[in-house]
């Protein structure tokens, strides 16, 4: 399985972070995570984090073993959350899709980066075949950056697919990432 838990970080800027599993006791840190950030960095995900409900349904995906979450802490507070979702069974069950937020305060120091490779390794070693993240174009630039650093591929655009606050329409990328049995084979 991955790597044990917890995790030292040195980020980019020389800032320090730990990297752990999601834990239950996390529940209310994690709801402080996303009533913390703008509803326009909430704007674009798929799921309103501001309903209590939806975080404590994320709890029970990973009790039930149909997800599995991340969370890096500076000074004991949760500053990004990135959770692996599984495919449901049958032709699905061979991939994977992935989530990451971070708290803008944190972004571009590679934060995100470090936990995007931290769910590839659990991926791969959970047999996966495929991983998927969706991004706003002109929104999550610097994400789609990372992703193709990471050997992502764009799989398809949806024009003019999603509206920002303003009603601005932006495309919406599909990007996959096809795993290798183990980092020997890259």
């Amino acid at each position: 399985m991955v790597g044990s838990y917890p995790k030292d970080l040195i980020l980019k800027d020389g800032a320090e972070a730990l990297l752990r599993p999601l834990k239950e006791e996390d529940l209310d840190p994690l709801k402080r995570f996303y009533s913390g950030l703008t509803l326009s960095d909430r704007w674009f995900m798929t799921e309103d984090t501001s309903d209590p409900g939806v975080v404590r349904r994320w709890m029970e995906d990973i009790r039930d073993g149909r997800a599995f979450s991340i969370v890096a802490l500076v000074d004991e507070r949760i500053v990004a959350h990135a959770t692996l979702s599984l495919g449901a069974s049958g032709g699905l069950k061979h991939l994977g899709s992935l989530r990451i937020m971070v708290d803008p305060k944190f972004r571009r120091i590679r934060l995100g980066t470090w936990m995007l490779l931290d769910l590839i390794r659990r991926a791969m070693d959970l047999g996966l075949e495929r991983l998927r993240s969706d991004f706003v174009v002109g929104i999550e630039d610097s994400a789609i950056e990372a992703a193709y650093k990471l050997d992502f591929t764009k799989e398809f655009v949806l024009k003019d697919y999603v509206r920002d606050q303003q009603g601005n329409y932006h495309d919406y990328q599909i990007m996959v990432k096809h795993l290798h049995k183990g980092w020997s084979d890259f």
